[in-house]
């Protein structure tokens, strides 16, 4: 099902607005990459664009109003050829994807007609396996902080690029990518060798120490004492293999609006992970709307308290509405837009 006519031009006023001031991470070799993008009409994926500058996506963004906007993670001699054989790849940047739902301690909330609500408390599980992972990424794998670009999908959880130019990480193969996941999940991980040694040949019980490297840091760093393989899982970070995996994988552009919610996928500077809120403050837009709603529905969404009833109309935040809206469940009736907020790169 498609947006209604008065539905659309709300979600299409409110994207062109921002993407006319919105401050968008692009790549620097942005002639090299894909772009792609799932239009607002038909939800139908546009493929194989290529752009020679800035300005010319800026203005794609504004004129054409996507839902939702990608880029690969892969590197092209040819971005808009029709295959990728014939793109030609160069490389790719890795990726990892975290996604709360898939966390335990997590639990979504399922509305009517299978709108999905994620809580604060899902997004707060997400932030901690996300310091787990920029934990190994920079302190057992070597990547500094200029090397990470961290940000909030717009969703339900966080990504993750390593952005290098070494050529021996850009042109991993997937196997090799996918052994990164299998070191952050502990998968085939044997604690009997990680939590033993073996003097003159004696297989000696041997506690880890922060300092010691590997799984033995982790569990040290972690779960301190801890060492059964309960332990071992709530230290994992477990990130999406197919995202991991994929060299040809396409990246929501960092401070774009992500069309499931309304909310921005916004930038996370490392060092304040931990301030992060998921909140009406992810939202670019101020104002309010009159709705009428398709379903009912009472309980947090996007962190304030909301009560709506089926076909009654009623005056809500306008980022409220936007959500409602994009998920096929408000009717619009009126809408005042009073401000468009722009985010930091």
């Amino acid at each position: 099902m498609v947006l209604g006519r008065e539905e659309l031009k709300f979600a299409r006023d409110l994207f062109s607005h921002y993407y006319r001031v919105a401050h968008l991470r692009l790549p620097s070799d942005l002639v090299s990459r894909e772009f792609a993008f799932q239009t607002l009409e038909s939800d139908i994926y546009v493929r194989h664009v290529s752009f020679a500058s800035e300005s010319e996506v800026r203005a794609y963004l504004v004129i054409n109003t996507p839902k939702q906007s990608y880029y690969s993670t892969a590197r092209y001699l040819a971005p808009s050829a029709p295959s990728y054989s014939e793109a030609v790849w160069q490389g790719s940047e890795i990726m990892f994807d975290i996604d709360a739902d898939k966390l335990p301690g997590c639990q979504t909330l399922t509305l009517e007609k299978g709108v999905e609500v994620v809580s604060e408390k899902c997004i707060d599980v997400a932030k901690e396996a996300l310091k787990r992972l920029l934990h190994v990424l920079e302190e057992h794998m070597g990547f500094s902080d200029e090397e990470l670009m961290v940000y909030f999908s717009g969703n339900r959880g966080f990504h993750v690029v390593v952005a290098v130019e070494d050529p021996e990480w850009l042109k991993l193969e997937s196997r090799h990518r996918l052994e990164l996941v299998d070191y952050l999940s502990g998968r085939g991980l044997d604690l009997k060798k990680v939590l033993v040694k073996t003097p003159r040949g004696k297989f000696v019980a041997y506690p880890p120490k922060p300092q010691d490297g590997g799984w033995r840091s982790l569990i040290a760093r972690y779960s301190g004492s801890g060492t059964s393989d309960e332990a071992v899982g709530s230290i994992a970070v477990p990130v999406d293999p197919l995202v991991t995996q994929d060299i040809s994988r396409l990246i929501r552009i960092p401070n774009s609006i992500n069309g499931r919610t309304g909310l921005v996928a916004r930038l996370v500077k490392i060092d304040e992970v931990d301030d992060f809120k998921f909140d009406e403050s992810l939202s670019p837009f101020s104002g309010y709307a009159v709705i009428r709603p398709t379903i009912s529905f009472s309980g947090s969404l996007i962190g304030r308290e909301v009560k709506v009833s089926r076909r009654v109309v009623v005056k809500v935040d306008i980022d409220i509405a936007l959500y409602l809206v994009l998920n096929k469940v408000a009717n619009i009736v009126r809408y005042e837009l009073e401000r468009v907020k722009t985010f930091e790169l």
